[in-house]
């Protein structure tokens, strides 16, 4: 019985979070109007237009995603602000839901690790409503002060959840292990906030419900709620800044769904929460190692670091475009080619372009340095390999090098409206990147004993390689479809102009970002492999350019892990 309410409580979960999801690409790339610029000349104009009535005439409904979807008519408007309000905050009601089902499935085990990250969101979750709090369902009960109770209710609950943080704390004499069951009062405000979380989706349906076989005519239904583009969101005209904070909160809860992987996995090393930082912080922490000591270097944890470097640099230039450039997302010739904003448009302009250069050098050196260890331990490990496996990955680690060191050039040869040739060029570097990181992995996995490779492994790779293989196809059909009547030197007229992609955005944006999310799990599924055992030493003895003496370096450093080293395997499956 308690099995069948668990699966029925992770359905109606499940489905809350895909409603809520479904909102977020329509909150990303549409423009309603509102009460202030709203274009009465032009909506009226629309009305009788070949090309149909402009749904940005109609404001947000309520069901934003039906209406533009499936031209539903909600019977209300939304007030609040699309970007700084109703994106950040569906994406924080949609994160919350993911992780409250990982807590269902895997019960109150780790339950005090994950409320790391969960009482944080549900309490910045609680604070955002405050400032609009006097929208729906407020307006709809005469005032009612609801909005506000809920607030407070899910900030009293984190508080408490936060207490039960701190016994467990003291009771186990600091940080619970990772098998630990937490107390009962995390485990009750995990499902406080749980409930109170999901009233508004429940509420939603319940009107859409309510409203089905309705024939009461809605008016105003073609204009924007009164009051909108007034309220305290809108004040700030900030609208990229929350889309952003909603992309990363997104982007952090997806990552740490497959923390619960790599713990179940017996590896947390490969956990994106390791409890010893992320891999570039730990890197930094230790940079020049003693001179004498032994010790491990694991090749992923340095390509952890490459993939921790580009989010580093995504996140920096989002915000800098956000604040100093933010209407190249409205108008950039990617977003004219393929209907929506890539992860490219970020960094393509200064000054955001002026910080990302030196964190793709950075990149580039990381990326480098893992070649370098990943063929030592190939070569150590040459005996057990087929010449091809060893062939295949040797050639691979150092074209992957190479690309990584050029791919800065991306920032030097950028997609702008006046060169149409700088574009495509542009475009066909990033799609040979694709197949350049595929390669790369297939190289680890052609590597692994077949019983090495688990199941979520061949799950992942498979998902990898579909959408490396599909994304490009996509895009030289978008490419090529860009008004070939036009000559490169004419492209720039049609700047203003709605894009109109011969794939659908949708289908594209899946393929692009879905890429980039597969790609930063690589160090999590990649099959296991031994680390690389190092020691430095300095001969001062030894000097350098002394005539009549050999070439000596006088600092000679001793990778472990060679061909020339008899025994390559020991108990611990270290590479020595």
């Amino acid at each position: 019985m308690a099995a069948a309410w668990r699966c029925g409580l992770v359905t109606i979960l499940v489905f809350f979070a895909l409603w809520n999801g479904s909102k977020l690409p329509f909150y990303w790339e549409k423009h309603p109007y509102t009460s202030v610029d709203y274009n009465a000349t032009h909506c009226a104009e629309s009305v009788t237009s070949a090309e149909g009535f402009d749904k940005n005439c109609a404001g947000i409904p309520t069901q934003f995603n039906l209406y533009r979807g499936f031209d539903w008519e909600a019977p209300y408007k939304v007030k609040a602000d699309q970007n700084s309000f109703l994106f950040p905050h569906c994406a924080m009601g949609v994160c919350l839901d993911v992780l409250i089902v990982f807590a269902i499935i895997f019960g109150s085990v780790n339950l005090y690790h994950r409320s790391k990250i969960f009482f944080p969101i549900a309490f910045i979750f609680a604070i955002h409503i405050l400032p609009v709090a006097d929208g729906m369902p407020n307006s709809l009960a005469n005032g009612a002060p609801i909005n506000q109770t809920l607030a407070i209710c899910i900030m009293i609950a984190c508080c408490v959840g936060w207490y039960g943080m701190r016994q467990d704390f003291v009771r186990n004499g600091g940080e619970p292990p990772m098998d630990k069951h937490a107390g009962k009062l995390i485990l009750y405000a995990w499902i406080a906030i749980g409930v109170l979380v999901n009233i508004a989706p429940i509420g939603e349906w319940g009107m859409i419900l309510s409203s089905l076989g309705s024939k009461k005519e809605i008016t105003g239904r073609d204009m924007p709620h009164p009051e909108s583009g007034t309220d305290f969101y809108s004040r700030l005209n900030i609208p990229w800044i929350g889309k952003c904070a909603g992309a990363f909160v997104c982007f952090t809860t997806f990552m740490y769904a497959f923390d619960n992987y790599a713990v179940w996995r017996g590896e947390s090393w490969r956990s994106p929460f390791n409890k010893d930082g992320p891999a570039l912080f730990q890197l930094m922490m230790n940079p020049y190692p003693k001179t004498g000591d032994m010790f491990h270097q694991r090749p992923e944890r340095w390509l952890e670091a490459t993939g921790e470097c580009f989010v580093l640099c995504i996140a920096a230039s989002w915000f800098i475009t956000s604040i100093f450039n933010p209407g190249i997302y409205k108008e950039n010739i990617l977003r004219s080619i393929v209907g929506y904003n890539n992860l490219c448009v970020g960094f393509d302009s200064p000054p955001a372009r002026y910080v990302a250069m030196p964190l793709l050098v950075c990149q580039a050196v990381l990326a480098s340095r893992y070649c370098y260890l990943d063929t030592l331990r190939l070569k150590a490990t040459r005996q057990y390999l087929t010449g091809k496996q060893y062939w295949f990955g040797y050639c691979i680690n150092t074209f992957f090098s190479v690309w990584m060191m050029c791919f800065p050039m991306l920032l030097v040869i950028t997609a702008e409206f006046d060169s149409w040739s700088s574009t495509k060029i542009h475009l066909y570097l990033f799609m040979g990147t694709l197949f350049v990181m595929w390669l790369m992995i297939a190289g680890n996995v052609y590597e692994a004993e077949s019983e090495d490779i688990d199941f979520g492994t061949r799950v992942w790779f498979g998902l990898f390689t579909a959408h490396t293989l599909l994304l490009p196809v996509v895009g030289i059909m978008d490419v090529l479809a860009f008004h070939p009547e036009l000559p490169a030197d004419k492209i720039y007229t049609i700047r203003y102009e709605h894009p109109h992609p011969p794939v659908p955005w949708p289908i594209t944006a899946y393929l692009d970002y879905g890429w980039f999310l597969l790609l930063l799990l690589t160090v999590i599924f990649l099959p296991d492999a031994p680390p690389v055992r190092t020691v430095f030493n300095v001969d001062l003895a030894e000097k350098y350019g002394i005539a009549g003496e050999k070439d000596e370096m006088n600092v000679m450093h001793k990778e472990f892990g060679s061909e020339d080293v008899e025994d390559s395997s020991d108990e611990d499956g270290i590479c020595p």
